[in-house]
């Protein structure tokens, strides 16, 4: 008879060698289950930030040329290029010019005239400066010519962004401003006169007026050196990306740039380590994946977008959200398994709870897949209505004013495009409040739906300004429609608003030209908008295409 002693150690260690083997099974079962569940959970939420990354893109690429739209436009001006040709032979040749400069270059009338006609063309477009430069690199003319911050005297050439300017190119770069200690981004547009350089003019866009850019949690926008200029949380602005080109620029192109030489290194980095340690059952090929912001420990996903035409660069780093959950699941499934493989006496158990744990990661993956959804209709609702007055979003009209012009052309048909801007919206918002202000425009795209045909489309460009196309239209028809728009307006006051309230619009309207491109004919009717706000507001204004006069002196037509 054997000893019962070694029988026990015998039974013992064949429970300890089975119970190890299940233990073992268990886990490779359950690192196969939570590694699809992550690939799934990974490719879903891939989807989305791929689709708020692109988003973010656009946002940026369209914003950027509507403003660079502005200084190529006055950049063809006829009064802008001749004064810059007289104005060729004022330098700097001293050190302490300056204030005699300004003086001589405010006493000149003509560049006077110029500052004045700068000073509204940015207060109209939105933009913080716009200054002109000649080939001495002198600011002869400037938005901000009243001011005691004036630009005008100042000697430009040290300016980076100018330099290929003066030289015959376009330049669109970010920059720290050296009187305001603001940053935002320059556009440099040449200006030649029969066929010749005679300076350059300047634009600024205040990175202020760009924070919708990253508005959402996780975003960041870095500039061609690689220095982080815009982000959510706004601590990390200011820092450089790693094997950043600014690593590579001495102090004094820093400096001349940024007004600062010192830019801690920022980056997203693989999380690999930490992937390895809390979930070695990851392949490496999906622990490659998953980033974190420095510091974070926050498993996420990230998106970069590059080649914006400006330089730029896109970034969003997206937290998984479902991290958490796949540990635990993971967990719960070695145990399970482990249980299921123990004994027959827990099988019932272990079924049942497979069969929940199974139904419960198909409800993840539905919930994943309608937010998935829902986040789709919201981004694409977002693109292509305004949520306050239902006339089309900025982005989704600027496209749809590229087909339309395409249609014109194949078919051989007209096009008008018209730009208006309620009269006096700000005193409206002043005295009524912003409620009444809201009501005013809704009640203004609802005259344009009542009064505009089925193909008709109006968008909202921005505040108090919409824009509408006319398709198969004529210029003296779109006139017409104009004047109608007026009328109704006065003639059908909204009951939702004060008596006191009375609605006007400006309207600028141009008609598609032979060669014509949605940023030319957008300028066009701007220049006429503006012209028609100049006049005394509350009418219409309207320039031809391919006209060949310069803004201020063109043939306007009145309605």
């Amino acid at each position: 008879m054997k000893n019962p002693t070694l029988r026990r150690a015998i039974a013992l260690s064949s429970l300890v060698m089975v119970t190890l083997v299940c233990w073992i099974v268990a886990g490779l079962v359950a690192d196969r289950t939570a590694e699809r569940e992550l690939d799934d959970a990974i490719g879903t939420q891939r989807q989305i930030s791929t689709a708020a990354a692109d988003n973010m893109a656009q946002m940026i690429a369209s914003d950027l040329a509507m403003a660079r739209a502005i200084p190529e436009t006055i950049a063809e001006i006829r009064m802008i290029q001749r004064a810059l040709a007289q104005a060729r032979n004022y330098a700097a040749k001293r050190p302490g010019m300056e204030p005699e400069l300004r003086a001589a270059l405010a006493n000149d009338p003509q560049l006077a005239g110029i500052s004045d006609f700068l000073h509204n063309a940015q207060g109209f477009s939105g933009l913080e400066n716009i200054w002109l430069v000649n080939t001495e690199g002198l600011c002869v003319a400037s938005s901000n010519a009243a001011s005691p911050s004036s630009f005008v005297g100042r000697n430009m050439q040290s300016r980076a962004y100018l330099e290929e300017a003066l030289l015959g190119g376009f330049t669109q770069a970010y920059g720290v401003g050296r009187n305001s200690g603001e940053p935002g981004i320059f556009i440099a547009s040449p200006v030649y006169e029969d066929g010749m350089l005679v300076g350059a003019i300047v634009a600024k866009i205040g990175i202020a007026r760009l924070r919708h850019w990253v508005a959402r949690a996780g975003t960041f926008i870095a500039d061609e050196n690689g220095v982080i200029i815009m982000a959510h949380d706004s601590a990390v602005a200011g820092h450089a990306l790693p094997h950043a080109r600014i690593q590579k620029m001495d102090a004094d192109e820093r400096k001349n740039i940024y007004m600062r030489t010192d830019f801690p290194e920022f980056g997203v980095q693989p999380l690999l380590a930490q992937v390895e340690h809390d979930a070695p059952w990851v392949p490496r090929a999906l622990a490659s994946q998953i980033s974190e912001l420095p510091g974070t420990h926050t498993p996420s996903l990230y998106e970069m977008r590059g080649g914006l035409n400006s330089g730029l660069s896109a970034h969003l780093v997206d937290p998984l959200i479902s991290w958490p959950e796949l540990l635990r699941n993971h967990r719960n499934m070695h145990l399970l398994a482990f249980v299921l493989l123990a004994g027959s006496i827990t099988l019932a158990y272990l079924i049942g709870a497979s069969y929940l744990r199974e139904k419960r990661h198909h409800r993840a993956t539905r919930h994943l897949a309608d937010q998935l959804q829902e986040a789709n209709a919201l981004l694409s609702a977002e693109a292509r209505d305004d949520a306050l007055t239902g006339a089309l979003s900025r982005r989704y009209f600027l496209d749809l004013l590229q087909k339309e012009i395409a249609a014109a052309r194949a078919g051989g048909k007209p096009l008008c495009l018209a730009i208006a801007d309620l009269d006096h919206f700000k005193q409206i918002n002043d005295r009524f409040g912003h409620a009444i202000g809201d009501r005013a425009l809704e009640h203004f795209v609802a005259i344009c739906r009542a009064e505009l045909r089925t193909g008709d489309a109006i968008g909202r460009l921005g505040g108090e300004e919409f824009g509408i196309v006319l398709p198969a239209t004529t210029l003296a028809d779109g006139q017409a429609v104009a004047q109608r728009l007026h009328d109704r307006l006065k003639a059908q006051p909204s009951p939702r608003l004060p008596a006191s309230v009375t609605l006007s619009v400006s309207i600028g309207i141009t008609e598609l030209g032979r060669t014509d491109l949605p940023e030319r004919i957008m300028s066009r009717a701007d220049l006429a908008l503006y012209a028609a706000k100049s006049a005394g507001r509350d009418r219409t204004k309207a320039l031809p295409p391919d006209d060949p006069a310069p803004a201020g002196q063109a043939a306007y037509a009145t309605s």
